[in-house]
């Protein structure tokens, strides 16, 4: 049986009904899958980045703009998309599902207008928030170490770093992220699955500069797949915060302040306005208080039993020892980003 969108699959969901030795054994297995997805993760991330550092050292290639931008899009499709493509063929085998991912149109066009525009509140949100917190660390004598990328000089340059700084880790990152990792968690909670692999997304991403912003939009856009039925929308969302992201290295690079500032204000003022209206319409149309609980919070009102599944899928899901030391490793490589202030 496919239950690719019903919100918690076959479990039993009454309100004092515990979780099946079997619901237990799968949780786990699947946990491992994704555990092993990490750690392959982990370790293609590892060895990519000392072959080359050979290869450059041995002058095998000549290390330019172009070429470091397609190694960035060989080094995403090799972490992320293989890893969590084979982890995708077993989870399927375990769950003994047909179809993993929501790849179908959201459920209407206006629910994905709405959709886009409260991600772009998240943006600006989290943007600020995440700025908060490092300030607040800085204020105290810890600095974070930040990923820098090189800002391009021509119009050739821009459409490279586009591609692969944008285009390819939106389509891979929710293809692993939003896809494979929060569907084959959906099973034992949503509300479970979205602050699971928010949480992912924030520690891969491998430094603090980037975790809380990551880990933040993160859960709003698993919130938001679940909502409008479709992976599309967090991938449009994702893309359009990347390209956002191009833009403002490039302007920060070759535009005064003032230019800079002025478009950040701009892009910002613009995100919070139609986030605004996308959240008052989005509330305003639907009338009564169940209902908008019942079609927009993630699988709809909390039954008892549902809470119950959420606190064991944790615990199943992290005894897993796969997930557990993969879990491990990104924290430990998020935390060597970390310094106390000279």
């Amino acid at each position: 049986m496919n239950n690719q969108y019903a919100p918690y699959g076959t479990l039993e969901v009454g309100p004092s009904t515990p979780m099946s030795k079997a619901t237990r054994n799968e949780i786990l297995k699947v946990s491992g899958i994704l555990g092993l997805c990490i750690l392959m993760f982990y370790g293609l991330s590892e060895f990519s980045g000392r072959m080359l550092a050979t290869l450059v050292n041995a002058g095998a290639f000549d290390y330019n703009f172009t070429t470091q931008n397609i190694i960035q899009i060989l080094y995403t499709l090799l972490t992320i998309l293989v890893p969590f493509a084979i982890g995708a063929f077993f989870i399927k085998r375990v769950q003994k599902r047909d179809t993993l991912l929501l790849l179908d149109k959201p459920k209407s066009g206006i629910l994905l207008v709405e959709a886009v525009g409260i991600g772009l509140l998240a943006i600006v949100v989290a943007n600020v928030v995440t700025a908060g917190i490092v300030r607040f660390f800085e204020v105290n004598g810890v600095v974070f170490d930040s990923y820098k990328p090189e800002s391009p000089t021509t119009g050739y340059q821009f459409a490279w770093m586009l591609l692969s700084n944008a285009i390819v880790p939106a389509l891979v990152e929710e293809f692993a992220l939003r896809g494979v990792f929060l569907q084959s968690l959906r099973k034992y909670g949503d509300a479970f699955a979205v602050f699971a692999s928010a949480i992912l997304f924030g520690i891969m991403h491998g430094n603090m500069t980037q975790a809380p912003f990551a880990f933040m939009l993160g859960a709003v856009l698993a919130i938001l797949v679940i909502v409008t039925g479709s992976l599309w929308t967090s991938m449009l969302i994702h893309l359009i915060n990347n390209t956002y992201s191009v833009i403002m290295t490039t302007l920060l690079e070759h535009s005064d302040a003032t230019v800079t500032a002025m478009a950040t204000v701009s892009f910002n003022t613009l995100f919070s306005i139609y986030g605004a209206i996308a959240l008052v319409y989005l509330f305003g149309m639907h009338h009564g208080r169940d209902l908008i609980k019942a079609r927009y919070q993630p699988g709809g009102p909390a039954l008892e039993g549902i809470r119950l599944y959420r606190r064991q899928a944790w615990l199943y899901t992290l005894v897993s020892p796969s997930m557990l030391v993969a879990l491990i490793l990104l924290l430990v490589e998020l935390f060597k980003t970390v310094h106390l202030a000279e």
